[in-house]
């Protein structure tokens, strides 16, 4: 470190004499400042040093004593052995020591008593919407209720009013409204003690007007934008639904809720966004799902259920058109899924003794109101209500099943209504959606059935029709005519590649299972199992290509792929089933092709159009199942996986990294070639520096990533550096150039860094020798590699500072050049001789002396062929006094001392 630091002086110093008589003197002068500098700062650091042992002896003599004993067998003078470790870092002073006041504990407190249990909820009774109404105007202070409603109407009157007249500014008049209900809501919130019913008349009319005053400033005078009062709406819809439920309100909720509601009727002006009033509902419905999460109160989600299919089946008679379906299908899917697991809510929540008791008007009412408005949004598509009916049988019977197996008898009604509900829906869709293909597929269904049959029965003749019965039904299924798709997933053409694929896994599934009782099965499932897979993959690359756009397809395939490995791996050791486990084995090859083709095919980096998703995922979902699978039989694979996986890892890393300093520093073409040395150097040294860690792959795999993994990762790194010494010039535009301090030149040490630790880990801790080379060839390449690099550096500066032009051709011809590399030669044959000459290695001071035979060669084979010049003078000059200093510090080691050292 010292010799960098007085190089980095020297090369100051020249730069501060940059005249050519006074090359040398500056160089001289940098070297000694810097050389006086270092000794001062570590004189300082020793009298610090010294300071604080004298102040510590005078304030405690003993533990002064106790503390130097283990010193004793230092004498003064003697000398440690300097370390040989790679980093040179110096261990730090210690701090003195301090003392904390212990804090006093607190005195023990009495402990609290335990509340009662609440008693038992009752059920919710049955509610009509005209029995709310009227038990709402005739229960209670019935001249607040009303106040309150009149209230409501009038501000909403008054802000339409005030906004047509334009009399206040809009702002002054909402803001004031808006503190005007809060203050309402203060106020109510402070009689709930008192006036209880008082108090829950005003919270819920001042939660009201706030659903009106925001809804308002959003959608009429457009004052606030859709980002910010969307989270407004969250966290008022979720803070009137507490207040219901910390105080057991219902009336409370029904009024902040009813508010909610009628606020966008109220201030509709007719010409309003579909998605901003339905993305405004969703927002109310989800309030009412957090509170039917904690209280089944039926009125309200009565409230919620109406008006929000009542509103969205008047705008859709009077609306709706099919270019809008993108944008309101997914809403009626949300409203559908909201009431659908609110009927689930209120059954969960009743008490013990009423289990089972279920709103009808939500089990029944929501698929038939669904199932109505759905069947008019999907008139232009020719299977769309069928698919919706399939798809929505499959939910109920699906979740009536998991009902089953969870809560047993106690939700039985609820279980027999929703098994119901998907029977006759599933077989409604059967009429509406068959096609050619569907023979193909039923057959393929039953193939799969014969097969388990068979298998129960014990008869090998079934089985094997069964088995054959599949790849007809696939053949039939290219075959059939179709027409084209025209929605993604539920259309024909991939339900029914979905049906061939799961005959073929039930099929699978089913052999695999009787392996040890039937010789030929395990063959035969391992043949159904990648039949299936086939049709698996071959189905969602087909759907891929149809509804994917083509920029997209690399990262949609690979989504693809990574979910479908963890989902057969969760598959395998759910049934125990190790033919389907081994699947996700096959995810890194599909990683390395999508890796090639975005490579040829992606303008840009790997993480565009949705790379950045696909990608983390894919590494994600592989890593996870490899650490699952870490105690598999095929350990010997499973490291073949690592490897692979962390060349990818690092490739894809580098390629990105290199593309966004491209992008954003417009700048030379250093830029992406400093990146692409530094990110793989950063994986080097990390895991060089971490081989030891605790932590999963490197406590199964260490060998495989610190070895096989990064011998080939060091070897295109030395590689790299070696070409770009040769042939890039460095300039870092828009910065300067500065020799050393400069992007190129310190990601060239960082890199030499990196690989030092390397080759010190494997040395010194794996055992392993680093690309097969001994000690003495693994130093003199390094030491080899960092010569030509503190050459390039030359070379480099004198380009940008010298004036020479950056040619193989101009640098031979310039006297600059072969001046400033024969004084470069000879001063590090200085170094190295002197170094040699101090640790009495003989071999290393060979290896200088040669570097100076060197030098005196070139100086009469190319130097002496202009000696006109200042700069041949100064070369003849120069070497010469270098070699006088030589062999006055320098002088050959011993013989014996030198085979004492290498024996």
């Amino acid at each position: 470190m010292k010799i960098i630091v007085t190089l980095i002086g020297v090369l100051a110093g020249a730069f501060l004499y940059s005249s050519h008589h006074r090359f040398l003197l500056g160089a001289l002068i940098g070297g000694l400042l810097v050389w006086l500098w270092m000794r001062l700062q570590y004189l300082q650091a020793r009298l610090s040093d010294l300071e604080y042992r004298l102040n510590e002896a005078l304030q405690s003599p003993e533990e002064d004593k106790r503390a130097t004993e283990p010193r004793r067998a230092e004498a003064p003078g003697e000398a440690t052995a300097p370390s040989e470790e790679f980093l040179f870092e110096s261990e730090p002073l210690p701090a003195p020591p301090s003392t904390v006041a212990r804090p006093t504990p607190p005195p023990p407190r009495p402990a609290a008593p335990r509340p009662s249990p609440k008693p038992a909820q009752k059920p919710a009774p049955q509610i009509e919407l005209w029995n709310i109404l009227v038990s709402y105007f005739t229960g209670g202070n019935v001249v607040v209720r009303a106040g309150v409603v009149v209230l409501f109407f009038g501000v909403a009157f008054l802000l339409k009013y005030s906004a047509e007249r334009n009399i206040i500014p809009i702002e002054i008049r909402l803001l004031g409204v808006g503190l005007g209900a809060i203050a309402l809501l203060l106020f109510g919130w402070r009689l709930r003690a008192r006036k209880p019913a008082y108090a829950l008349i005003v919270q819920g009319a001042a939660v009201g007007i706030l659903y009106l005053t925001i809804f308002a400033a959003m959608r009429l005078y457009h004052l606030l934008p859709a980002g910010l009062v969307l989270p407004l709406l969250v966290t008022l819809s979720i803070f009137s639904a507490t207040l219901a439920i910390v105080q057991d309100a219902r009336s409370l909720a029904v009024i902040g809720i009813l508010g909610g509601f009628l606020a966008p009727i109220l201030t509709s002006t007719g010409g309003g966004s579909h998605i901003m009033l339905f993305s405004y509902y969703a927002l109310l419905n989800a309030g009412i799902f957090y509170t039917a999460w904690h209280r089944s109160w039926r009125e309200l989600n009565l409230l919620g259920f109406i008006f929000t299919f009542a509103i969205g089946a008047l705008w859709g008679h009077g609306n709706y058109r099919p270019e809008l379906f993108s944008t309101t299908e997914p809403f009626l899917i949300l409203f559908f899924l909201f009431y659908f697991a609110l009927g689930i809510l209120f059954a969960r929540n009743q008490p013990f003794d009423f289990k089972g008791y279920v709103d009808g008007t939500l089990v029944f009412g929501t698929p038939i109101v669904c199932f109505g408005l759905q069947a008019a949004l999907v008139r232009p598509y020719e299977y769309g209500l069928a698919w919706t009916a399939l798809a929505a049988g499959l939910l109920y019977t699906g979740t009536a099943w998991a009902l089953f197996r969870r809560s047993g008898p106690a939700m039985r009604t609820l279980v027999e209504a929703f098994m119901a509900t998907g029977v006759v829906l599933g077989t409604i869709a059967i009429p509406l959606a068959l096609d050619g293909r569907w023979t193909s597929a039923a057959w393929a269904l039953e193939g799969a059935a014969i097969v388990w049959l068979a298998l129960r029965k014990g008869r090998w003749m079934p089985r094997a029709f069964g088995l054959a019965l599949q790849p007809l039904a696939g053949f039939a299924f290219l075959t059939a005519a179709a027409p084209t798709p025209d929605f993604p997933l539920v259309n024909s053409a991939f339900l029914g590649c979905l049906a061939v694929a799961f005959a073929g896994f039930f099929s699978a599934g089913t052999l695999y299972r009787y392996r040890d009782s039937v010789p030929t099965v395990r063959l035969e499932s391992a043949l159904a199992l990648v039949w299936a897979l086939l049709w698996w993959f071959g189905g969602g690359l087909q759907e891929i290509d149809t509804f994917i756009h083509f920029p997209y397809r690399p990262a949609t395939r690979l989504v693809f792929f990574a979910l479908s490995a963890a989902l057969a791996f969760f598959i395998g050791e759910k049934q125990q089933w190790e033919d389907m486990k081994h699947v996700y084995k096959a995810l890194l090859p599909a990683m390395i092709l999508s890796f090639i083709q975005a490579f040829w095919t992606v303008n840009g980096h790997p993480f565009t159009h949705g790379g950045v998703i696909a990608w983390p995922l894919a590494f994600g979902v592989l890593y996870a199942l490899l650490h699952r699978d870490r105690q598999s039989s095929l350990a010997h694979y499973l490291s073949i996986l690592h490897l692979g996986t962390l060349l990818l890892l690092i490739g894809l890393v580098t390629w990105e990294a290199a593309w966004w300093t491209n992008h954003l520093v417009h700048g030379s073409n250093i830029w992406p070639l400093v990146t692409g040395a530094l990110v793989p150097g950063l994986f080097v040294l990390v895991l060089s520096r971490r081989w030891n860690s605790p932590l999963w792959p490197l406590t199964d795999y260490r060998r495989t990533y610190l070895v096989y993994g990064l011998t080939p990762v060091v070897f295109a790194l030395w590689v790299g550096s070696i070409q770009i010494n040769l042939i890039n010039a460095g300039g870092a535009r828009p910065l300067p150039y500065l020799p050393l301090i400069n992007p190129l030149d310190l990601t060239q040490a960082f890199v030499l860094l990196a690989m030092g630790f390397w080759s010190t880990t494997l040395t010194r801790h794996l055992g392993e020798r680093p690309f097969g080379l001994e000690r003495v060839p693994r130093l003199a390449l390094f030491g080899g590699t960092i010569f030509f690099w503190l050459n390039a550096v030359l070379i480099r500066t004198l380009h940008h500072w010298g004036g020479v032009r950056f040619s193989s051709q101009a640098m031979a011809d310039s006297d600059l050049v072969q001046t400033s590399l024969s004084i470069f030669w000879t001063l590090s044959a200085l170094m190295i001789m002197l170094w040699a000459s101090r640790r009495q290695v003989r071999v290393l001071w060979l290896v200088g002396a040669g570097l100076v035979a060197v030098v005196i060669l070139k100086l009469f084979a190319v130097d002496l062929a202009n000696t006109s010049t200042v700069e041949r003078i100064v070369s003849f000059i120069g070497v010469g006094v270098i070699c006088l200093v030589i062999g006055y510090l320098a002088p050959l080691p011993l013989r014996s001392r030198e085979g004492s050292e290498t024996s």
